[in-house]
């Protein structure tokens, strides 16, 4: 292997293949940076078989992490793809998969469309199972990651039979009636759990507390103007914008040719128009504006500059268009896409304008540059707005909880 592995991940390559072998599914519970890859690709090799095809499913921007290590001297032949592609497969094809990022299918209730799809291909071969945060918000979304195999320790035909096994069901109120609640857990599931789960933490993989990542956290204070818009659509749930229209703030109340109604019927359409108004942007209809307040902008290139050195993820679409008008050199990330699966340890900074609402992704993010190589800095950066939507996402997400509908608190600014 053109690549030299740590001594940990020999030793744990070797307790993966042991439980695949004897039980025909293992979960490798890796901590971010901890080396999950490579021990898995380690593990496969060990395999006596004299040619394995073993399918990796993981994100597409991790695709390239995993080429990396995938060399011309290994023993068995591996096939990498994303989760979206899964589709385009048939079983039969394959001896073995690796399924990366394996909280991803850990929905409750219902299965998602990429559990199906996995499922239809893979259910009948032996399954490595990868995840960072395999167990984020609630224990029950091991169900739908474990019982895509037949191997797995859940039998059951659905998640709803499994909770009734393992799960402690029970209801809140909600529109004026009982909604049911499936989060909750018995103290029977977990044994079952660690039974197929080999846990490798950061500390086996020699990353010390020295080398974890840290928050900073960054308030920008937004102008009378930018706070009068963002108070309104809070209040009245609705309100009209134009191309600019903070540039042009002694034409603010004249008619605009442009002039769009930004229309919050909803409380997801109030809370992602609220985020995106705080960096400058909103979006109506399938159009991103640019309003032309720059407030958190201004902020990042007077603290950071705009240096090659300088890595910014933002959340939305219309932000990435934004940050790209005012950095030339900066890099411009996904919070979401790029949480997963990429190394961002050559950063000399590392901020953040806005995040998703995830409480794995949050995890996920911070460990980006983390690296047993070395990192340029273990600090993140976030730019929040006290009292405003990023300061509530980044409250909830920084516990490990998601952020959501129920979760979101109507504050003047």
């Amino acid at each position: 292997m053109s690549i030299t592995p740590y001594p940990h991940q020999v030793k744990f390559a070797e307790l993966v293949y042991n439980q695949l072998a004897a039980a025909g599914y293992v979960y490798l519970a890796g901590k971010p940076r901890s080396g999950k890859t490579l021990t898995a690709i380690l593990a496969c090799e060990k395999s006596t078989k004299r040619i394995l095809r073993v399918l990796v499913i993981t994100k597409k921007n991790a695709i390239s992490g995993w080429e990396k290590f995938i060399s011309s001297d290994l023993k068995h032949t591996y096939f990498i793809t994303n989760y979206e592609q899964m589709h385009k497969y048939k079983k039969g094809a394959f001896d073995l998969v690796i399924v990366d990022e394996s909280h991803r299918l850990g929905k409750l209730g219902k299965p998602s469309a990429q559990y199906k799809a996995i499922k239809k291909v893979c259910w009948e071969i032996p399954h490595i199972h990868l995840s960072g945060t395999a167990i984020v918000e609630s224990p029950a979304g091991i169900y739908h990651q474990m019982s895509i195999s037949k191997y797995s320790p859940f039998k059951m035909k659905n998640f709803y039979d499994f909770h009734r096994i393992y799960g402690d069901k029970y209801y809140i109120k909600a529109a004026g009636r009982e909604i049911a609640q499936y989060d909750r857990v018995k103290d029977t599931l977990m044994p079952e759990v660690d039974k197929f789960t080999i846990y490798m933490t950061q500390e086996d993989a020699g990353i010390s507390k020295e080398l974890q990542a840290v928050d900073k956290l960054h308030y920008v204070e937004l102008s009378k103007s930018t706070k009068e818009l963002y108070n309104t659509l809070q209040k009245d749930r609705i309100i009209k914008v134009d191309e600019s229209m903070f540039k042009n703030n002694k034409h603010a109340h004249a008619s605009y040719l442009n002039e769009r109604d930004l229309v919050a019927d909803t409380t997801m359409k109030l809370r992602t128009s609220l985020h995106m108004m705080e960096s400058g942007v909103a979006k109506v209809d399938d159009d991103y504006i640019m309003l032309g307040n720059t407030e958190k902008i201004d902020y990042i290139k007077k603290e950071f500059g705009d240096v090659d050195g300088l890595g910014i993820m933002c959340h939305f679409i219309g932000e990435r268009t934004l940050l790209a008008k005012h950095f030339k050199n900066a890099k411009i990330y996904s919070s979401n896409g790029h949480a997963e699966g990429v190394d961002l340890s050559h950063l000399d900074h590392f901020v953040i304008l806005s995040a998703d609402y995830s409480g794995s992704k949050f995890i996920q993010r911070k460990d980006r540059i983390v690296n047993m190589e070395g990192s340029k800095s273990l600090t993140v950066h976030h730019i929040l707005v006290k009292g405003a939507i990023s300061e509530q996402v980044y409250k909830k997400v920084s516990k490990k909880e998601d952020f959501n509908n129920s979760t979101y608190v109507s504050t003047e600014i």
